[in-house]
């Protein structure tokens, strides 16, 4: 994981002036099948505005053509160094509960965009442990709805749990999922969200793996389905969990708390036990 991000960055780098139009950055988002847009003033970058953005602001933007990109983005920008190592990123996306680094290059122009599915790209399979299972990373609470239910109820439980995504049951059947995507899309098209069902909506039919799986073959299934989460599912094909992009990246926060204890008993070893911290 010493990669560089420059090295695995998303490009061209897509940017709106600050005075554009929110709709017309939303448009410009959907068009591109991108998960943010990078704001600039006078040619530098001054923040960014991303899907997680629009879900918490879609019920502002909705019927305000006028809504300028400034008012709504995230500022500042988090910029890096094209040098910076995948695991410095990774540290850089936990600790400021981020998906997005803006990557310079060395005139300080904007080299690309280094994203959580960049950092997933970048996750090989000596990371993981030759037993682990996918269910041992993914997430067991699974926020779902109706398919009677609104697109608007399906955003409202997105917004309130800050989750990218829900998904869409038939009884008890998963049958879609409703994701920041789709608000996007729907945003940038100026849709009444309250008067659409999610099922019309709805991004189907769902991707899912075994629970045994491994993790590797759950990156290949994101990369090839152009998918940043997965449906688990168990033996007898019910739903156990949900794995993202994020329960993935996650491996390697279990990796450096490994490392740590390694480095303790080391330590320890060699008789230096007392007095060592490892923050």
């Amino acid at each position: 994981m010493n990669r560089t991000i420059g090295e695995l960055a998303s490009r061209p780098v897509i940017s709106v002036e600050a005075e554009t139009p929110v709709i017309e950055a939303l448009k410009l988002m959907s068009a591109q099948r991108i998960s943010c847009i990078v704001v600039l003033l006078k040619g530098e970058p001054i923040g960014i505005l991303t899907e997680r953005d629009v879900v918490f602001a879609a019920n502002w933007v909705i019927g305000q053509p006028a809504l300028r990109i400034r008012e709504v983005m995230s500022k500042p920008v988090l910029t890096a160094s094209a040098e910076l190592t995948v695991d410095d990123a990774y540290r850089q996306f936990r600790e400021n509960g981020i998906r997005h680094l803006v990557v310079l290059g060395e005139q300080m122009e904007l080299a690309g965009i280094f994203t959580q599915t960049d950092l997933v790209r970048a996750l090989s399979g000596s990371i993981f442990s030759a037993d682990q299972q996918v269910s041992l990373l993914m997430s067991c609470q699974v926020r779902h709805v109706s398919t009677e239910a609104t697109a608007r109820q399906a955003l409202a439980l997105m917004a309130s749990h800050a989750i990218s995504g829900v998904v869409v049951i038939e009884g008890k059947r998963p049958v879609g999922v409703f994701t920041e995507r789709d608000v996007v899309r729907l945003v940038a098209a100026g849709v009444d969200l309250s008067s659409l069902s999610v099922e019309v909506v709805m991004t189907s039919p769902v991707v899912t793996i075994p629970a045994s799986a491994l993790p590797t073959h759950a990156i290949d299934l994101m990369r090839s389905h152009d998918v940043r989460r997965l449906l688990v599912v168990n033996e007898e094909g019910a739903m156990s969990g949900v794995l993202t992009q994020t329960d993935l990246s996650r491996i390697l926060d279990h990796r450096e708390s490994v490392l740590a204890g390694s480095l303790m008993s080391q330590a320890k070893t060699a008789g230096f036990g007392t007095g060592l911290s490892v923050n």
